[in-house]
């Protein structure tokens, strides 16, 4: 499952990236640069809620560990 996210999320980035590029080639309508904008504005809203859900995870990890929460038996 983190391989799936990890692809989606890396493919909004390149997305992101090639918008911005758009953008700044200046080559674009108006309208045509709204809808990118747009695009752009929800690909940084999915890769903050990714990247938020990773950072959640880290701590809830990480948590386990600083309290001897490892998932073995204790004896």
């Amino acid at each position: 499952m983190a391989n799936t996210e990890k692809i989606k999320l890396e493919e909004a980035i390149k997305n992101l990236e090639k918008i911005v590029a758009e953008l700044n080639s200046g080559q674009i309508d108006v309208e045509s640069g709204l809808a990118k904008f747009k695009e752009g504005v929800e690909l940084i809203k999915f890769c903050r809620g990714e990247l938020k859900e990773a950072e959640n995870e880290f701590q809830k990890l990480k948590s386990e560990l600083e309290s001897g929460q490892d998932g073995e038996a204790e004896l």
